[in-house]
């Protein structure tokens, strides 16, 4: 028996993803924190409001939840485990490529014209619209991964990371667990330390 997905969060990226879809899935409804005028989707109430009612043996749920002020993805992470107990949906969109070879976790979410070829995207990550996750990548669980971003081959990210929309960044080179990377950046070498990162070449600048 196939399960009814729940969207979790009401802000821009959850309206992107219900957005994405385009049909291809049966949605259930949506948690947030208030009603959105913007969701195509019935507003089941607040998290609180909204658990009592739910079963996990016959919906799913979806973190689509963005980034919050200074990028932090803590939210996420906070919200996913009130669902603790639930299937984590994973949602592709119809005009996303993912290579069959490509390992994608619980609860992703590869949004419109992303391409993803074999590579590793660990649970509860986004891969935004237009992004480029080349071979041999790795994505760190619950890391965000910009609209327009580029990834080339044998990338590492840890977890909990932040790359904005239309960086790029070199072959083969490693970001440190809860790193940001700005808009535009272009990580040439490996970021060992987490911080912000941006510029080109992309420097810390906190």
């Amino acid at each position: 028996m196939s399960r009814k997905v729940v969207i979790i969060g009401g802000g821009g990226h959850a309206i992107s993803t219900v957005a994405m879809l385009e049909g291809s899935a049966e949605l259930a409804g949506y948690t947030a924190t208030a009603p959105s005028e913007d969701m195509a989707i019935a507003y089941l109430g607040t998290d609180e409001e909204a658990l009592p009612g739910l079963d996990p043996a016959v919906c799913s749920v979806h973190n689509a939840i963005g980034f919050t002020a200074g990028c932090s993805l803590e939210l996420r992470r906070r919200v996913a485990a009130r669902y603790a107990g639930f299937p984590q949906a994973t949602l592709i969109a119809p005009s996303a490529w993912v290579s069959p070879r490509s390992k994608i976790g619980d609860g992703c979410a590869i949004m419109a014209r992303a391409t993803v070829n074999e590579s590793t995207v660990e649970g509860m990550s986004v891969i935004n619209t237009g992004a480029i996750i080349e071979h041999g990548c790795r994505i760190g669980e619950n890391s965000f991964i910009g609209p327009g971003a580029i990834l080339c081959g044998g990338v590492t990210t840890g977890h909990d990371t932040f790359i904005g929309a239309g960086a790029i960044l070199k072959q083969g080179v490693t970001v440190a667990a809860g790193s940001v990377i700005g808009m535009g950046a272009v990580v040439t070498q490996a970021i060992t330390e987490a911080g912000t990162y941006a510029g080109n070449p992309a420097v810390r600048i906190k």
